[in-house]
């Protein structure tokens, strides 16, 4: 799978502003305290819900230059990955929820390598066993064609649905064939051998990271 194309795409979900902006001002400070690494990519913003952008809030994420694209926030985070694996062309899309933010330099190598080593497939930060096997799809990247082939198109009241139900996204891709794995910094890792990720290990942190008590290096959001 040399030579494939990325798309990085990081929700901004514009109608809450007081919960989001100072998400996109965060995401925008660890991006550049950690990198992505070497790979070739392009970053685009879906912006969901309301109006166009103001100058004001595109620069929240300076000094990153992404692509906006704008969205009408059905099926919220998810709906927007939905829209863009339709949209953007690309062979690979990393899709990021708005209280997401890397957390170690590289973390982009280390999610194209896990592709080029197991193939297509399902691919997160953190993989659970219950209440169903599912990948936490705050972090998830995939390929378009296989994102694409999901039947259900996701609304405002199925995200949860679409992560970790009977229907969920890693157990149709599993039943279709695909690998599903957990992806860190010590490894990759099938659904045998997940487990709970230390903060040391993972490439990125959630608003469910926050509330276990992790801490962000840096600052200035």
């Amino acid at each position: 799978m040399a030579g494939m194309k990325i798309a990085v795409v990081y929700v901004f979900a514009s109608v809450q502003p007081h919960i989001y902006e100072p998400c996109a001002r965060r995401f925008a400070a660890q991006y550049v305290r950690y990198p992505p690494g070497q790979t070739d990519h392009e970053l685009y913003v879906i912006v969901n819900g309301g109006d166009k952008l103001t100058k004001r809030q595109e620069a929240l994420f300076d000094p990153l230059v992404p692509v906006f694209i704008y969205h009408n926030n059905y099926g919220r985070d998810i709906g927007a990955y939905q829209m863009a694996a339709r949209t953007i062309s690309c062979d690979l899309l990393v899709c990021l929820g708005g209280p997401t933010r890397p957390r170690m330099a590289g973390w982009l190598d280390l999610m194209v390598r896990a592709v080029e080593e197991n193939g297509p497939g399902l691919f997160g930060c953190w993989g659970f066993h219950a209440p169903a096997v599912h990948i936490r799809t705050t972090v998830f990247w995939i390929t378009p064609h296989l994102f694409n082939a999901y039947p259900i198109q996701v609304g405002n009241d199925q995200r949860y649905h679409f992560e970790h139900s009977h229907e969920s996204i890693t157990l149709w891709t599993m039943k279709k064939g695909f690998p599903v794995l957990q992806v860190t910094a010590r490894g990759v890792f099938p659904v045998t051998n997940w487990h709970h990720v230390e903060q040391s290990d993972s490439l990125f942190a959630d608003q469910h990271c926050d509330r276990i008590g992790w801490v962000d290096e840096g600052g200035g959001w």
